[in-house]
C-alpha cells in the first residue's frame, strides 16, 4: 500500500468523525447561544448544523467521500471568516478554535497546511485592523494574544499528531503486508508457499465447476536431494532449491504458478493445460533442471527432477488431483527418477 493510499484511508476514517463531531458542536453552541439570548448566533450555528447533516448524508448515503470533504472545508472556512467578521466574543472564538483539527485529519498534510497558514494570516490581519471593506469588530490586545497563540500552539499539535497517526498506520499497513507475504510465501525460494498453493488449487477448482475449463498440476521432486545435502551441505541445498524455483518459472506462461510445496517438491498450477500440454510442460521443465550448472567442494552437481501430472477433468476434486499427481511422483522416482510420469 502507497503511502497515498495510506494518506487517504486515514483522511476517509477520520472525515466521518469530524462531520459527526461537528455536528454535535455545532448544536452546542447554538443551544448556549439561545441559553444566552443571542438569537442570531443560534441560528447561525443550526444552519451550520444543516450543511454538515448534508455532508454526513454525501458521506454514508451516496459515498461520495470527496464532496463530503469539499462541503465540509467550505462551512468551516466560511463560517470561520464570518465569525471573525461578524462577532467577537468569546464564544464565537473558541468555535473558530475547533477547526483546527478538522482541517488537519481531514484533509491531506500539504491541503491543511495550506489552509491552516491562510486561516492564521486572515485572522492576524483582521484582528489587528488591517482595512476591510466593512466594519470589523474591535477586538483587544488580550483576546487578540490569546487566539492567535492558540491557534498556533493547536495548530502545531494538531499537525505533529496528524503526522504521528498517520506514521503509525504506516508502519502497521507495512508490518501487515510483512506478515501476510511471510504467509504466503517460501522464505527460501521467494515462491508462494504451500498454504497460498492450497488456496490458488480450490480457487481454480471452483471455477473449473462453474466454466468446466480444465486445468493440471505437476509435483516436482528433487532426485537424491537427501544426499546432496549431507554431502555438501544444507547451503549448497539451499542454493539448489532457490536455482530450480527460479528455473521452473522461466518457461512458463504468465498465467502459471509455481511453489514451493514443501522439502525439495514444487507444484506448479497449470490454469488452462489439459494432461497433454501439461505433459510437454513437464518434459520441457525435467530438461530444464539438467541444464542447471552448479558445483560444489570441486564436483560438477548432476541436477534432476521426477515429476508427476495430474489434470483435474480426469479427477473427482482437488484431493484426488494432489493424489493423482502424488502417485505420478511415486511413479517416477521408483521407475528411475528424472522422468515424467501421468498419474
Amino acid at each position: 500500500m502507497s503511502k497515498r493510499d495510506n494518506k487517504d484511508l486515514v483522511t476517509g476514517g477520520f472525515l466521518s468523525f469530524s462531520l459527526m463531531a461537528q455536528e454535535f458542536i455545532a448544536i452546542m453552541f447554538a443551544f448556549y447561544s439561545y441559553r444566552q439570548g443571542e438569537m442570531a448566533l443560534a441560528t447561525f450555528y443550526l444552519a451550520v448544523a444543516g450543511l454538515l447533516i448534508v455532508a454526513l448524508g454525501l458521506f454514508y448515503i451516496f459515498d461520495h467521500h470527496r464532496l463530503a470533504r469539499v462541503l465540509l472545508a467550505s462551512t468551516l472556512l466560511t463560517c470561520f471568516f464570518f465569525l471573525l467578521l461578524g462577532a467577537s466574543d468569546a464564544s464565537a472564538l473558541m468555535w473558530c478554535l475547533t477547526v483546527v483539527p478538522v482541517l488537519v485529519g481531514a484533509f491531506d498534510h500539504r491541503q491543511s497546511l495550506a489552509m491552516l497558514i491562510i486561516l492564521f494570516a486572515a485572522a492576524t490581519w483582521i484582528m489587528f485592523g488591517g482595512s476591510m471593506p466593512i466594519a470589523v469588530p474591535e477586538y483587544s490586545d488580550t483576546v487578540v494574544v490569546r487566539f492567535l497563540s492558540s491557534y498556533a500552539i493547536l495548530a502545531a499539535f494538531a499537525v505533529a499528531m496528524d503526522n504521528s497517526r498517520f506514521d503509525s498506520l504506516t508502519k502497521y499497513k507495512d508490518l501487515s503486508s510483512r506478515v501476510d507475504e511471510i504467509t504466503h510465501q517460501d522464505v527460501l525460494t521467494q515462491l508462494p508457499n504451500r498454504h497460498n498453493m492450497e488456496g490458488r488449487l480450490a480457487a481454480k477448482y471452483q471455477q473449473y465447476r462453474l466454466g468446466k475449463q480444465p486445468f493440471s498440476i505437476l509435483l516436482a521432486d528433487l532426485d537424491n536431494f537427501k544426499f546432496i545435502n549431507d554431502r555438501y551441505g544444507h547451503d549448497v541445498g539451499d542454493e539448489i532449491l532457490y536455482a530450480v524455483g527460479q528455473m521452473l518459472l522461466e518457461p512458463l506462461r504468465d498465467e502459471d504458478v509455481v511453489a514451493r510445496w514443501g522439502g525439495n517438491e514444487f507444484m506448479v498450477l497449470l490454469p488452462t493445460a489439459n494432461a497433454e500440454a501439461a505433459v510437454n510442460i513437464a518434459e520441457r521443465l525435467r530438461t530444464k533442471a539438467t541444464e542447471i550448472d552448479m558445483q560444489a567442494q570441486g564436483d560438477k552437481l548432476r541436477i534432476s527432477l521426477s515429476v508427476g501430472v495430474a489434470s483435474i477433468d480426469k479427477c473427482t476434486g482437488v484431493d484426488d488431483l494432489m493424489s493423482t499427481a502424488e502417485n505420478g511422483l511415486y511413479q517416477a522416482k521408483h521407475m528411475g527418477r528424472d522422468m515424467v510420469v501421468v498419474g
